[in-house]
């Protein structure tokens, strides 16, 4: 039996990159192993987030790490093309190399259109835990980063950093919008 041929050429070779652009990010361990949770990893992670916004290679609307992979919603800055914020947000969140884990070689990267609301975006990001079964809605998510609430209208009703009930129903929905390129 042969094993499929990989393509991650391919990916990049259609990858765009715009500066000033709204980009929905995901990046994934290799063969998938949790440990994006451990807490000096998920430490790591958020505070490379933080570097790369004081920087000026991105602008962070909202993140949140998994297990497993993350999930990131920000504006593409104007000194780093997408491919290499993506390299340094590798290095750095891995501790230049030296972590006992590594990253898959590509992620997915999606340019957001402008009839696209990136609150549903921001919105995905922040109920994928839930979603996930990770937690419940009556349990906050450590590993959420969003720099300015003030923008994701949505986080105004949370009860105390939760999110009502109602909304596991809901984020099916967004998802299915979302993948599907509605």
């Amino acid at each position: 039996m042969s094993l499929p041929i990989r393509r991650t050429a391919s990916l990049r070779r259609g990858r765009i990159s715009t500066p000033s652009t709204r980009y929905f990010l995901t990046l994934c361990t290799q063969n998938r192993e949790s440990v994006l949770t451990d807490p000096l990893n998920a430490e790591r992670g958020i505070a490379t987030w933080l570097e790369l916004e004081a920087s000026g290679d991105l602008k962070l609307l909202a993140a949140t790490l998994m297990p497993d992979h993350l999930h990131a919603l920000f504006v593409l800055g104007d000194r780093l093309p997408l491919s290499q914020v993506m390299s340094k947000y590798k290095t750095l969140s891995t501790d230049h190399g030296r972590a006992s884990w590594r990253w898959q070689q590509n992620g997915f990267e999606h340019r957001l259109r402008e009839n696209e609301d990136p609150s549903d975006y921001a919105f995905y990001i922040f109920m994928n835990p839930y979603r996930a079964k990770l937690i419940k809605p009556s349990e906050r998510w450590l590993w959420w980063l969003c720099p300015e609430p003030s923008q994701q209208p949505f986080l105004e009703h949370l009860h105390d950093g939760c999110p009502p009930v109602e909304w596991i129903e809901r984020i099916e929905q967004v998802a299915q919008r979302i993948t599907s390129g509605e």
